[in-house]
């Protein structure tokens, strides 16, 4: 591998990531506008400390999510709003101690019991299948389910089913527990109220290739470029899975949601000059996981996303991804292959 090709990745995901900071630091100074009133319906759920997300969403009593990667960051204070409104959450996770820590903070803050974590290792397919397997022996329908779980600028290795981890994980292993989950998806969502798909991607989807002659960067790697690449297939996956889902007239909704620069722990990976500089600026330009979270809950309950999918979500607001995500060839041909991949019939195939 040259250095040039290991190089240009780099400073991509890099340039990128200045830009979303600086475009977060300047979003932190501006005025705010006054918060709406909170109505009656509501209120409740502010006296008991709910997080300070604004708006203030309605209840979501009766409703099922699975939030995969729930147990830190973003992916908790996602399943920790959405108990807070009254879902049953299930935190689907590869650290059964992690998760049960996870389930009992959140159980002891919200005062509720519909909260539960049950194993998942999304690099592996044979954990994705029992894992739905396990959620379908509870007869239980779902209306949300939130694909957050990912790793970050990992060093070349493989999935136990030999993909790069970066798209084994990341994308692969999204792509088959959606679509086992889909039938049920399906029977939940109704006219009135749709079931949604919410799936994690980032600002550097923005800079990312496509590479399908090598989608486990086996002629070069570079996790910089690795990383963007799987981030770039979730936006092409999500737009394509909207376009079948409308196609079959389905009451279910696909969007992606980008939560910006957090302050996680998935920067584990980085150089140790970025450690150093995030360590002593992350409280003044990243956001906290609870911002971060805040679009994904966004499109998770929110009215103004009623019956809306195909949407690329910043802040909490419908933007524009990159140009290569709308290309609808590219978008048939990675759902094709990554049938192939994960080993489930291309029922797409038979549709436009």
């Amino acid at each position: 591998m040259s250095l040039l090709s290991a190089l240009v990745p780099l400073l991509r995901v890099y340039c990128i990531g200045l830009r979303v900071i600086l475009h977060q630091l300047r979003r932190r100074f501006q005025p705010r506008c006054a918060p709406a009133p909170v109505s009656p319906e509501t209120s409740a759920q502010s006296r008991a400390g709910a997080p300070s997300l604004s708006p203030v969403f309605p209840t979501q009593n009766g409703k099922v999510a699975i939030v995969t990667g729930g147990t830190k960051g973003i992916g908790y204070q996602t399943v920790r709003h959405l108990a807070r409104l009254g879902m049953h959450v299930i935190i689907a996770g590869n650290s059964e101690s992690d998760g049960q820590e996870a389930v009992r903070k959140i159980k002891e803050e919200t005062l509720t019991g519909k909260v539960e974590f049950l194993y998942c290792d999304l690099a592996s397919m044979k954990s994705i299948r029992q894992f739905v397997r396990q959620f379908r022996a509870k007869n239980c329908p779902l209306h949300v389910l939130v694909n957050n779980a990912g790793v970050m600028l990992v060093p070349e290795r493989k999935t136990e089913d030999g993909f790069e981890e970066h798209f084994g994980l990341n994308y692969l292993g999204h792509f088959l527990l959606t679509n086992l989950l889909l039938d049920t998806l399906k029977q939940s969502g109704t006219h009135s109220h749709s079931a949604r798909i919410i799936t994690v991607s980032s600002a550097t989807h923005y800079v990312g290739k496509l590479h399908l002659n090598d989608l486990q960067s086996r002629c070069s790697y570079s996790p910089h470029g690795a990383y963007a690449q799987s981030k770039l297939a979730l936006v092409l996956f999500t737009y394509r899975l909207q376009h079948l889902l409308t196609a079959n007239g389905s009451h279910v909704t696909a969007n992606v949601v980008d939560p910006g620069v957090v302050n996680t722990e998935l920067y584990k990976h980085v150089f140790w000059v970025v450690k150093v500089v995030k360590w002593m600026t992350a409280w003044l330009f990243f956001k906290t996981p609870e911002e971060g979270a805040s679009t994904t809950i966004y499109a998770a309950v929110s009215p103004e996303m009623e019956g809306a999918g195909g949407c690329y979500l910043y802040n909490e607001e419908r933007t524009k991804s990159a140009d290569l995500a709308y290309d609808e060839e590219l978008q048939r041909r990675l759902w094709t292959e990554s049938c192939k991949m994960v080993g489930i019939s291309d029922e797409a195939s038979r549709l436009p």
